[in-house]
């Protein structure tokens, strides 16, 4: 106990924060009660809106707690805790405050926050300025170390326009270390850079921790979490353990061979599911490849594009949002969107929205190619035809909820002047607000907000709806409401597109598009194996070959070696199997987004059984064994959940054999 009080840091004892609204007080952080500890990485989680930012303002001391305390535990030479003087930091005026963060706080934003008209040796030696400390020739000495120390130095006179994101990100880390603090608070450092990029400055915070420095970095991403050495989890302003606690011990377990007891095995298999594929809904036409034709557009569907490319320039030279995007979706779908920050989420709704032009390819809604039409001509079709909802609900501040929600309906002139009070009102209600449609967006909560932004993207009564991080800032209440709304749309026939970080919101959705690096991955891909990152199935994406087998045809023959690992697209296959006392005994049947193979790839011995395709055929997307090999090497994870089914399976498969025949 002594021990782990001495190597305490930080302490926060029953911290509270309340935010006073129009529409009542709002808390934001509810009895948070936390150690950090020196030389950690403390992962911080959570949907938008959590309370993830609140707790790092909380810890910097940005902004005041309403209760509780928040206390700093200097380091500590002598090794006696009763020497230790702890400083309460929102007991600090401002200017001492500013005197403790400049000394023991270095602060890296997703934005980075660089000035633009300085260099970036003069953007690292800002704090030094700030604190009194800057000494021309030291500073510019020191500055220049960090700089190498996250290697970029040979940049060092440019100023940021002239470098990428994720060298901005590095000067923005050598910023946060030119005071030597002791601990580095971290909101969404890799939010808005590429996946090669975001795992360099995963690796620069881990040899900062390896240095004795703490981290604590607040991310979206689920894949960093086996790179912390401990991760918390913020929900509706409260801090544990995460959900699925297995998953955040997954470091503990040894996932490093295929050979695992059986308890190994179940608490894999039962904490991944979703390895389990006949638990998704089946194949649509989302996520095909459309072939190059001149006809693509012959038969409207709600959403197509063909070939789409995004590429902007700058200072920096060009950067490809959007890949060779080619994607149908049907009406009456409600359909996720996901990817980490940056990766063309956004983008790809500007695309369909109009918003934007793609720099190659076609976009049709509803059967309209929609870059045909004028800029004026756009922004009408939008207005009647797309219902939009953002993450900030641009709301106009001086209207009440019930004219904010007719101001599509008076753009649009749509409906008469009468009947669009009435409209308004009926949408309010819908999504809980009737009570609220006189008040000022300033006077109701963020949630109420949201609801009614909601409320004015249904008011021309549009076929499709896009909506990106609807519920980022909503309650978990108020986000199944949303939620349970959007279902009854699709319901009804409306197409519903929701970008998203909460994984929990794609197993309400019919299917889900995942964006990587500006492509979309494989749906069947994303299905057969979840528990790969999305470089790792962008990877697979393009290694996989597609092929269809006719009715009956025979996929792999009993006894012949497997050569590849096969996903099935569409269509079902019949495992059967010949022996001594069985002329042919069936198996099993595998559908959409079930896989076949790994029993023999995984223990490298010929098929034990046939595989055929139904009397309907069957598509499937198969990998070739090496770079089979290759991918489940760079996944522990998905390794360990292939070789638990394969195990399963073949047990399975030994007491047909003896109860069959």
């Amino acid at each position: 106990m002594i021990e782990q009080e001495q190597n305490n840091l930080i302490k926060l004892k029953h911290v509270e924060k309340v935010y006073a609204t129009g529409g009542g007080p709002f808390t934001a952080l509810k009895n948070i009660n936390l150690d950090i500890q020196k030389g950690e990485f403390l992962g911080i989680s959570g949907k938008s809106g959590a309370g993830k930012t609140t707790l790092l303002n909380m810890i910097s001391g940005v902004s005041q707690i309403s209760s509780g305390e928040i206390l700093y535990l200097p380091k500590n030479t002598n090794g006696r805790t009763q020497d230790i003087q702890e400083i309460s930091i929102h007991k600090l005026n401002e200017d001492e405050l500013a005197v403790w963060r400049g000394q023991n706080l270095g602060i890296v934003y997703q934005s980075f926050e660089l000035i633009p008209t300085l260099n970036l040796i003069k953007n690292v030696m800002l704090p030094q300025d700030f604190a009194g400390s800057y000494r021309p020739l030291i500073s510019k000495e020191k500055a220049l170390e960090l700089l190498d120390l996250v290697d970029i130095a040979e940049h060092a006179y440019k100023i940021p326009a002239h470098i990428s994101g994720g060298q901005k990100q590095r000067v923005a880390i050598a910023r946060a270390l030119i005071n030597d603090p002791a601990i580095i608070i971290a909101d969404e450092p890799t939010g808005n850079l590429d996946s090669v990029t975001a795992e360099h400055i995963i690796q620069i915070f881990e040899n900062l921790v390896d240095y004795g420095k703490t981290i604590v970095m607040v991310t979206h991403d689920e894949s960093f979490a086996p790179r912390f050495t401990r991760r918390l989890e913020i929900v509706d302003g409260e801090l544990g353990e995460p959900s699925n606690q297995r998953q955040a011990n997954r470091k503990a377990i040894d996932l490093s061979s295929f050979d695992a007891d059986e308890e190994t095995r179940s608490a894999v298999l039962e904490e991944e599911q979703d390895m389990s594929p006949q638990t998704h809904p089946p194949v649509t036409a989302l996520g095909k490849i459309i072939a190059p034709t001149t006809t693509i557009f012959q038969e409207p569907a709600a959403i197509q594009l063909y070939d789409v490319q995004k590429i902007y320039e700058n200072a920096a030279g060009k950067f490809t949002a959007l890949k060779n995007i080619n994607l149908q979706i049907d009406y009456g779908q409600f359909i996720s969107i996901v990817g980490k920050s940056g990766r063309g989420k956004s983008t790809l709704i500007n695309m369909i929205t109009g918003i934007d032009f793609p720099t190659g390819g076609e976009v049709a809604v509803g059967g309209e190619k929609i870059y045909q039409l004028s800029e004026s001509q756009r922004a009408l079709w939008r207005g009647k035809n797309i219902g939009v909802v953002f993450q900030f609900f641009q709301l106009l501040p001086i209207l009440t909820l019930l004219e904010n929600t007719m101001l599509p309906m008076d753009y649009c002139k749509l409906y008469s002047i009468s009947e669009r009070p009435k409209r308004a009102m009926q949408l309010l209600e819908q999504v809980g607000l009737k009570e609220q449609a006189h008040k000022l967006p300033a006077s109701v909560s963020s949630g109420q907000q949201q609801s009614a932004a909601i409320a004015r993207a249904l008011a021309n009564d549009p076929s499709i709806i896009l909506a990106d991080e609807p519920t980022g800032n909503l309650d978990s209440k108020s986000a199944d409401m949303i939620l349970t709304l959007f279902e009854k749309l699709a319901a009804d026939g409306k197409t519903i597109l929701i970008v998203t970080h909460d994984k929990s919101i794609t197993k309400r959705t019919n299917q889900t598009v995942t964006l990587s690096d500006g492509e979309i991955i494989d749906p069947t891909i994303a299905r057969a194996l979840p528990l790969l990152t999305h470089p790792q199935m962008l990877a697979a994406t393009h290694t996989a070959q597609r092929k269809f087998y006719a009715a009956h045809a025979m996929i792999i023959k009993q006894g012949d070696p497997v050569r590849n690992f096969y996903m099935i697209v569409e269509g079902e296959v019949e495992i059967v199997m010949k022996s001594d006392t069985c002329a042919e005994m069936s198996l099993a049947r595998l559908g959409a987004g079930q896989f076949f193979g790994e029993i023999e790839l995984t223990k490298d011995q010929p098929s034990i059984a046939s595989v055929r395709a139904s009397s309907s055929g069957a598509e499937v997307a198969l990998i070739p064994k090496e770079e089979f090999y290759q991918i489940i090497d760079g996944s522990t994870l998905t390794r360990k959940a292939l070789h638990t089914v394969a195990g399963m399976r073949a047990k399975e498969n030994k007491m047909r054999r003896k109860t069959d025949c």
